[in-house]
């Protein structure tokens, strides 16, 4: 259905690269909203999550080592977009009996805190202590709760030095991957502030989400495409699979790159255990584009006994895999995935699930829960904590195409309040959902203690223990 835009719409528009069908097909997808993904059954151990024995992950720990000019072939990418905002949303409500408790005895103890004020905060009694805590980070120009979540400390060393994410970000990858490159993406309003934390340092570099990448909303009190009171068109970010554009870029220069979210951040004391980890899964995916490589540079379409070898590699990746020649080359020829999975112990977001596509592959996807279709939410065994590594090379050297591979039909729709008014949002496929739906994909079980995320301020005085 065509949609009637004002010459400022059509403005807009361009500035964004957009076409009017771009914008109509958006409005498509936020009347109708999203649709579940098909999903077959939860992702197990043994049956879609893999639990490696000590001699495979000495063998991929080993791969890792061995790999040749590592460090040039590397780069770290974390998707820090966010403010922390939601962050402190609790604070903004009434508080639970425990929270306010816990606030009352202990909110002097947050790593934010300047020595002055956590010597003032001790002086109060509980309640003036809570309450002038939480004016202070509210605070909406000089609080926490406004910044980009990557910039609150989260963790206070001896000394009373603070380290905010992108700093222990950094210092984990330091100290395994000494000089390999590290990609933050973020809000571009605090590019400028977030740069300075690593001055001189090239090997450090920044993006923010392509303005091509943001999203129209509804209007459900109106009906009608949401506008700002001047009749200009809201626009939104897109989701973190916005991100995918920011993806592409870097993969143009590193053929692995190793995917995990800003607030998913240990401690000194944790770093080297979870680089350890890290190594195991960098190396099953180092191992896996050998051997698809090699598949590739092998193949034999009239040969039985190459596509008995090509079928039986694929089977883990696509169980619905037949042996037709064709079919097998291109299903062999795509990016490659490893993801750490969790053991799921009630933490919120998306787990591991079989998904039957519409290309008819049934395969390990990661699936959010407000794509799960009724009766699928909770069934899960395990938890998705962003850690991923990706191979985006083909055999010959060159960088996929990764645009060809998403699956645009894994689009979010949500509802919010937007200024008092209810509004439907549009997220584009999630970066590790629908932007990745047709790679190949292998989920490895990974020790709970390598997932350390701080989804709320109270997560941070865990921390502190």
């Amino acid at each position: 259905m065509k949609h009637a835009w004002s010459a400022q719409d059509l403005e807009d528009f361009q500035k964004r690269n957009w076409t009017t069908a771009d914008a109509d097909e958006q409005i498509e997808c936020l009347l109708s909203g999203a649709n579940a993904v098909d999903v077959t059954e939860a992702c197990t151990l043994g049956k879609g999550i893999d639990q490696l024995t000590e001699e495979q992950r000495f063998d991929a720990a080993q791969c890792t080592a061995n790999f040749p000019d590592l460090a040039k072939q590397t780069c770290r990418f974390v998707p820090a977009s966010g403010a922390a905002s939601r962050m402190f949303g609790a604070l903004r409500k009434s508080l639970s009996p425990n929270i306010q408790k816990r606030l009352e005895q202990e909110c002097d103890r947050f790593p934010f805190w300047t020595e002055k004020q956590r010597s003032h905060l001790r002086g109060l009694s509980g309640i003036e202590r809570m309450e002038l805590a939480i004016q202070w980070m509210l605070d909406p120009e000089n609080g926490w709760s406004h910044l980009p979540k990557g910039l609150i400390p989260f963790h206070r060393y001896d000394g009373g030095v603070s380290m905010n994410s992108f700093q222990e970000h950094t210092a984990e990858w330091d100290q395994w991957m000494g000089e390999a490159p590290l990609h933050f993406t973020v809000p571009e309003d605090f590019q400028s502030e977030i740069a300075k934390i690593w001055p001189g340092r090239a090997r450090v570099s920044l993006s923010t989400q392509h303005p091509e990448t943001d999203a129209l909303a509804w209007d459900l009190s109106t009906q009608s495409v949401a506008r700002h009171a001047d009749g200009r068109l809201l626009f939104r970010p897109g989701g973190h699979g916005a991100l995918l554009k920011n993806l592409k870029q870097v993969a143009a220069d590193t053929p692995f790159l190793l995917i995990r979210n800003i607030d998913n951040v240990v401690g000194a004391n944790l770093m080297a255990k979870r680089n350890e980890e890290e190594a195991i899964l960098l190396g099953e995916c180092l191992r896996l584009t050998e051997e698809r490589n090699a598949l590739i540079a092998n193949s034999n379409p009239n040969d039985a006994a190459w596509r008995e070898r090509a079928k039986s590699w694929l089977i883990p990746f696509n169980s619905a895999i037949d042996d037709d020649a064709e079919k097998l080359m291109e299903a062999l020829d795509r990016p490659i995935r490893v993801a750490g999975m969790v053991r799921n112990e009630g933490a919120p977001g998306g787990g591991p699930f079989w998904v039957r596509h519409r290309s008819g592959w049934v395969a390990p996807a990661i699936v959010e829960s407000a794509e799960l279709p009724s009766g699928a939410l909770g069934s899960g065994t395990h938890f998705n904590p962003v850690d991923l590594v990706c191979s985006t090379r083909r055999a010959d050297g060159s960088t996929y195409d990764l645009d060809t591979f998403q699956d645009a039909s894994m689009y979010f729709t949500a509802e919010k309040d937007w200024e008092g008014r209810p509004i439907r949002i549009y997220e584009r496929p999630g970066l590790w959902n629908g932007s990745m739906a047709n790679w190949l994909t292998r989920f490895i079980e990974v020790p709970s203690e390598t997932f350390a995320p701080v989804k709320t301020v109270m997560d941070l005085l865990d921390r502190m223990d």
